[in-house]
């Protein structure tokens, strides 16, 4: 996801063509940067948000950390928020990756160590799904793509039910040509990516709509998938924009939240999220640029929040 913050900070299954179905409150998990989820509890206890995802965990070498350097398990302000929102009825996504880091598989070439350390994000925070946020020149690397798809098929034999997604950058003409080799190198090991989450955001290429470049850079990404395997279906996709003012002064504004989430509705999209929980505010004075706390654009606290729920 893109990163804005100056330190590193630590997303269902439909194989099949279905009936399009609302986007439930459980399929909507916003990001929350975890070195600072102070409106992650008025998110839960007071707009309703049931699930979101935590990020990010990053690779060290075969080691793990938060984004702010502690240990994975071993975070007491990170666990501490996970578990309080969890005892608050709010299930978590455990995102590795971001612009600023890696996954493990993108850090570490001992397979056995890979694996060791996903399972251990299970085991410590007792999920069941796995985001992996891969950018910049994480994505064009098929060794540690062929990694992570092998750890992602001996994880999926150990704990059964559990699903992951794979959270890559897009244009509205849909994935990059790198992009697609990830959902290919999970094809080639047999792995069926239970959600593409699109970052919807930071297109460069101008003003425009940014709800409607959302949408049609999730019907692009559609065909993308498609042709690699005529099973996937918008159930396997999620939109995640960003909220308010991008990193290249595009605005993705309430209206838009509205359009993307009614499109969405319509058409059984697996998941809806947005960068991030952090910003779902505006600004306290003028915010000419894209602030890692606040929206830059008139809003009440996490409007973006209820838009999308």
């Amino acid at each position: 996801m893109k990163r804005l913050v100056p330190v590193l900070a630590a997303v269902g299954l439909v194989f099949a063509a279905a009936p399009a179905q609302a986007v439930t409150a459980d399929q909507f998990v916003p990001y929350v940067d975890m070195t600072n989820p102070g409106m992650l509890d008025t998110a839960v206890s007071q707009h309703g948000v049931k699930a979101f995802t935590a990020a990010f965990v990053i690779g060290s070498g075969c080691d793990q950390i938060w984004g702010d350097t502690l240990p994975v398990g071993n975070d007491p302000a990170t666990d501490g928020a996970i578990s309080k929102a969890k005892a608050a009825g709010a299930s978590v996504i455990i995102s590795s990756g971001g612009a600023a880091g890696e996954p493990l598989a993108w850090t570490c070439t001992d397979q056995g160590k890979i694996d060791d350390g996903y399972q251990k994000i299970i085991s410590s925070y007792g999920v069941t799904s796995l985001d992996f946020d891969i950018e910049g020149a994480a994505i064009a690397d098929a060794a540690a793509a062929a990694r992570q798809m092998t750890a992602i098929s001996h994880l999926k034999a150990g704990n059964p039910g559990l699903t992951f997604s794979l959270t890559l950058p897009v244009l509205p003409s849909g994935l990059t040509g790198d992009g697609v080799n990830l959902i290919k190198a999970a094809h080639q090991a047999g792995v069926k990516v239970d959600n593409v989450n699109l970052m919807t955001m930071d297109y460069y290429a101008g003003n425009q709509d940014m709800g409607q470049a959302a949408i049609q850079a999730t019907q692009h990404t559609l065909a993308q998938l498609q042709s690699v395997d005529s099973g996937y279906g918008y159930g396997n996709v999620g939109i995640t924009p960003m909220i308010g003012t991008n990193d290249d002064n595009s605005t993705f504004s309430l209206d838009n939240a509205r359009t993307v989430k009614s499109w969405a509705d319509s058409n059984g999209i697996g998941r809806l999220a947005f960068w991030s929980i952090n910003r779902d505010q505006s600004c306290s004075a003028f915010s000419p640029q894209a602030s890692p706390t606040c929206s830059g654009v008139s809003q009440s606290p996490l409007a973006f929040a209820d838009a999308f729920k």
